[in-house]
């Protein structure tokens, strides 16, 4: 099975709700960024569940921005079924709104 390491990069409003600006995660070789999502739910709590995923559909809201090396990750696969490596570095912010 094995696992593999990824860098996860907070910005916005999930910085304050983590505490931290970045962190490595070490996640089941086979997790898809779906699977990473879900695993940082359990390890923030209820708030970060809450600001990224909807809870009537379980999915991540749209204006929260989540990049996988670089790359919009709903571009790749809207449902975030993407399977991660070693290595990759993912970014997750919270739109900011105003005028």
């Amino acid at each position: 099975m094995g696992s593999i390491e990824v860098s996860v990069v907070y910005l916005s409003h999930f910085q304050e709700i983590t505490g931290v600006r970045e962190e490595r995660i070490k996640i089941p070789k086979e997790a898809t960024l779906a699977d990473l999502l879900r695993i940082l739910g359990e390890k923030h709590g209820r708030k970060f569940s809450e600001v990224l995923f909807d809870p009537k559909s379980g999915s991540v809201y749209g204006h929260n921005h989540i990049t996988l090396n670089g790359q919009l990750a709903h571009l790749i696969d809207k449902n975030f079924r993407i399977n991660l490596s070693d290595g990759d570095r993912i970014v997750i912010a919270h739109a900011v709104s105003g005028g």
